[in-house]
């Protein structure tokens, strides 16, 4: 008589298109839970779920930010006092920042729907952001970490299209723990952890902000795309101004990139909600 034992096999469910990319945010990082729950009298559940420290995060990037403008030689000693104020608090640097005005008309609105318009925003001070092109302004890190506002012109109505700027941010084609395709810088797939929308004032219009957080195969990346449309110029304005903070894979984390947005989030929104286009002619 033969004696058959059956070995139980442990199996796991597998998704190799998700083994290669973080899974920083498997876990809800904005939940704070420590608690002790009795059923019956009996069964306990003891449930810790991960956070995020921002105050420590904001700590570090304001040392950081000091440790980098140390390294810069200042024309006088109230540059370098007012280098540190803004590392320290960055929303000082939108008062000590530049206001960028400028009129465009003709051929260089044409694609814009307008004929002419005035477009003014404040630059934030140069010790924290610089320009690094048409309506773009980085800074970055010592530890490598890439943020960039890119202003784009404001976008007339003209064909009367029903723009719904909720929809937009909300992005509901975009595949949460998924690849993405055709969504990267060049075109391709991307892994999309997260996306998430919230209410924003951009050029003064109450609009929203959805943001994406996502990699490829080299950068992780936090995307922070405003909008907002003003329904009573003419047939409609839509404003657009986006963020990201982005680094390279093998240098940064996730949770670095969270603790760079929270350190420039309130100046990054002091700046978009402030901004003004004038003088318009449709």
């Amino acid at each position: 008589m033969k004696i058959i034992f059956l070995i139980p096999i442990l199996t796991t469910v597998f998704n190799p298109a998700q083994a290669q990319y973080s899974s920083y945010y498997n876990v809800d990082i904005n939940a704070n839970i420590n608690k002790n729950i009795n059923v019956g009298g009996s069964v306990y559940e003891h449930k810790t779920i991960t956070t995020i420290d921002y105050g420590a995060l904001q700590l570090a990037n304001a040392q950081n930010e000091k440790n980098r403008l140390e390294n810069i030689k200042y024309a006088d000693e109230q540059q370098k006092l007012i280098s540190f104020e803004v590392a320290t608090d960055p929303v000082k640097a939108y008062d000590y920042g530049f206001l960028n005005t400028f009129t465009l008309k003709g051929d260089d609105v044409k694609k814009s729907g307008f004929k002419k318009f005035t477009m003014s925003y404040k630059i934030p001070h140069n010790s924290l952001f610089v320009k690094a092109g048409a309506g773009r302004f980085e800074n970055v890190s010592l530890d490598g970490i890439t943020t960039e506002i890119i202003f784009f012109n404001p976008f007339y109505n003209k064909d009367k299209k029903e723009i719904d700027v909720e929809k937009i941010a909300k992005m509901d084609s975009i595949k949460i723990a998924a690849l993405n395709e055709n969504m990267g810088p060049d075109g391709q797939a991307i892994f999309i952890h997260k996306k998430d929308i919230h209410r924003a004032t951009v050029f003064g219009i109450k609009g929203y902000n959805g943001t994406v957080i996502w990699e490829d195969n080299y950068q992780y990346t936090i995307t922070d795309n405003y909008k907002s449309f003003d329904k009573n110029q003419g047939d409609g304005i839509l404003f657009s101004v986006k963020v990201r903070y982005y680094g390279d894979k093998d240098k940064i984390t996730f949770e670095q990139l969270e603790g760079r947005k929270y350190y420039f989030q309130r100046l990054v929104e002091k700046v978009i909600s402030t901004g003004v286009v004038s003088d318009i002619k449709f």
